[in-house]
This record gives structure tokens, C-alpha cells and sequence, in this order.
């Protein structure tokens, strides 16, 4: 089992774990914004899931008419992730509106420190092992999670000020404002993820990004190769690059079609680039 799915594993468990317990004790201590944080959890849940079968379907060998991957599936998941957000986002906010007025026990704060910790090694991996295989699918869920402890810190502040509500009648609306301020959050998580990954399934080309750069200083250390422009599109956890390469004009036609391989294998062998299915064309003048 590979490193994503094994994170993606881990996050499923703890986030079934956590949602059952902060959604269990959201009814029995008829508290609203708990629920609301539990069901976001759960969403965690599900995602999790439907990430770990599109991380699988991403990985399928190149095939005939799918000659560079299947590593866009990566974005379809996560449109559906977003999809499913963007429901929770308005269920609940409309939850949080409709909710009445209730003062919870002081136990929650230990449940939800509990979910704190869990939460906070979930996200550790997620962040670490997604930036080490660049896995977009890992870096999303991420993102989600990061909401999923925002919202927690909500619950606790409006539990702590839910105890003075009865001398204080303007923390009576607490728990209602908590609730709508989740589901704004994960209204604008859901957002963000829709118009990014929307973007990466119809090819958004990489400009001025690093890895570009980085890319092109490593192509002018080849001997024969005097200028070269880059198009990067991202393809889940690889890139599919296009060169156009200006070589050395008194290269013979031989010694280009090595070169031409030759940059195409070192592309591919280097790790940190993450590059696969090159392709590139030679020109004897190339204005950048």
C-alpha cells in the first residue's frame, strides 16, 4: 500500500471516529453548532473516501486512447468533493439559522479537545506526505480538514460564551452565529476547490511557477541546448510538459534526435520535477 492511500486511510478512520462523536453528542446536548461541526467531519468522511478511489483510478497505466494517464481523475474527485460541500455549506447554514436557544454542558470541551488532537496529527500527515509526492488529492483534503479544526475552535468559543448567556442575552445568539459561520466557511472551502480543480481538468497552464524555473536552468546545463520555453499542465501528481527548445545549430540531425531523447529521459528520471509524457519540438530560433 502506497503512502497516499495509507494517509487517506488513516484520515477516513479518524474522521468517521470524530463526526459519530461530536454528532452523538451535538443531539444528546441539543447543541446546534456541535451537530454542524460533526456533519462537516462527516463530509470529511465521505470525501476521504471518494478521494481514495479516485487516487486509485489516477494511477491505471496509460492506455491506447489514454495515452498520458488517468492522473485528471484526480480533479473529477475533487469536483465532486467540492459539489458535496457546496450542499453541506447551505444545509448548514439554514440549520444554523433555524436553531434555538440552548446552554451545553461543560463536558463538550473535553470531547472536543480529544478531536482537537486527532484532527491536528490527521492534518500533519495530510500536509507532509501530500507536499512529499505531490498529490493533489492529499492537499485538498488538507485544505478541507484545516476548515474542519477551524469550525472545532468556533464550538468551543461558543460554548464558553454560552455559559454567561443568562446574564449576557447577546450570547444567546451564539450558537446560531457559530452555525452560520461554519457553514460560510465551508460554503468558501467548497468554492475554492470547484474553481481550482475546474481549472486543472480543462489544462490551466503553470506560469512563472518555480518548478518552471527550475526546470528550465536544469535544461540549459545540457550541452546543445541554447534556449527553451516550457508549457506545464498538471496532471493530478505529475505534469505533462511540452518543450520548444532552441539546440545548437551545427548539430547534425543524429546528434538532435539523441538530444532530443536524451532531455526527455533526464526529465522523466529526475523525482522532484514530477514529469511524465514530454514532448518537445526543435526550432533553429526561438524568441521567449
Amino acid at each position: 500500500m502506497g503512502k497516499e492511500a495509507s494517509v487517506l486511510i488513516f484520515s477516513m478512520v479518524s474522521n468517521f471516529i470524530i463526526s459519530v462523536c461530536k454528532i452523538v453528542a451535538g443531539v444528546i446536548f441539543q447543541f446546534g453548532s456541535l451537530l454542524a461541526d460533526g456533519l462537516q467531519t462527516f463530509s470529511d468522511f465521505v470525501t476521504d473516501i471518494v478521494s481514495f478511489l479516485g487516487a486509485k483510478i489516477s494511477k491505471k497505466q496509460p492506455t491506447r486512447n489514454h495515452p498520458f494517464g488517468f492522473g485528471k481523475v484526480e480533479y473529477l474527485t475533487n469536483l465532486f468533493v467540492g459539489v458535496l460541500l457546496f450542499l453541506l455549506a447551505i444545509f448548514i447554514i439554514y440549520h444554523g439559522i433555524s436553531s434555538s436557544f440552548h446552554i451545553p454542558s461543560l463536558s463538550v470541551l473535553w470531547l472536543l479537545l480529544i478531536c482537537f488532537v486527532i484532527k491536528g496529527v490527521v492534518l500533519f500527515f495530510l500536509y507532509t506526505v501530500g507536499k512529499d509526492i505531490n498529490s493533489q488529492l492529499l492537499i485538498t483534503s488538507f485544505e478541507e480538514s484545516k476548515m474542519d479544526m477551524i469550525a472545532s475552535l468556533g464550538v468551543v468559543i461558543a460554548v464558553i460564551l454560552l455559559q454567561f448567556s443568562q446574564d449576557i442575552y447577546i450570547f444567546r445568539y451564539v450558537d446560531l452565529i457559530t452555525g452560520v459561520v461554519i457553514g460560510l466557511l465551508v460554503l468558501k472551502t467548497s468554492i475554492d476547490i470547484l474553481v481550482e480543480n475546474s481549472m486543472n481538468l480543462i489544462g490551466k497552464v503553470e506560469v512563472d511557477s518555480k518548478l518552471s524555473h527550475d526546470i528550465e536552468k536544469f535544461l540549459l546545463k545540457i550541452k546543445g541546448v541554447e534556449k527553451v520555453k516550457i508549457y506545464l499542465i498538471r496532471y493530478g501528481k505529475y505534469y505533462k510538459i511540452q518543450l520548444i527548445v532552441e539546440m545548437d545549430s551545427r548539430l547534425t540531425l543524429r546528434q538532435v534526435t539523441k538530444l532530443e531523447e536524451k532531455i526527455k529521459k533526464e526529465l522523466v528520471r529526475h523525482r522532484s520535477f514530477h514529469v511524465k509524457y514530454p514532448t518537445i519540438y526543435v526550432t533553429s530560433h526561438l524568441d521567449k
